[in-house]
């Protein structure tokens, strides 16, 4: 069995590997990211800064672990959503949108070739036969296992 420390450093490069494959895939191999896989990012970021504070002293920083779950919590939520617009489930929003805020035709015709014409429903790369969203929905779902299986063995510690 891993101690926690160690749980927690597994943790902080798996999240850095999450982040480094996304930019690859978007910008390495050209892959069109929408703006809602691109919030999903957001809360690997605030994971990597309360994973820190963690590695370096779990007992002082224990309640940064609340902060992981609701950090986890959020981006389920929008891979949740994120999936059910590529699964047609819900209807695409403004976030998905392209802005209408160009000022001349050049303008607009440049965001278009950035965007690839697509919003958010379109899936333009899989993993294992699974969008990003997908993979970032059940990634997520299986980090708030482990951090609710680490907060109750610390609370357990504790009492």
């Amino acid at each position: 069995m891993f101690s926690i420390s160690k749980t927690y450093k597994i943790l902080f490069v798996v999240n850095i590997l999450i982040l480094s494959t996304v930019y690859y895939i978007e910008y390495g191999m050209g892959v069109y990211a929408c703006n809602l896989c691109k919030y999903q990012r957001i809360p690997y970021f605030l994971n990597l800064i309360m994973l820190t504070f963690l590695i370096f002293d779990k007992v002082k920083f224990l309640k940064f672990l609340y902060v992981l779950i609701l950090s986890i919590s959020i981006n389920i939520l929008i891979s949740f959503y994120h999936v059910g617009i590529e699964q047609k489930i819900f209807s695409e929003t403004e976030v998905c949108s392209i802005k209408k805020n160009t000022n001349n035709t050049s303008d607009l015709l440049k965001q278009l070739e950035k965007q690839g014409m697509s919003g958010c429903s379109k899936v333009t790369f899989r993993l294992f036969g699974l969008s990003l969203s997908t993979l970032n929905l059940l990634t997520n779902l299986s980090f708030l296992i482990v951090y609710a299986y680490i907060l109750r063995n610390e609370q357990k510690q504790k009492n």
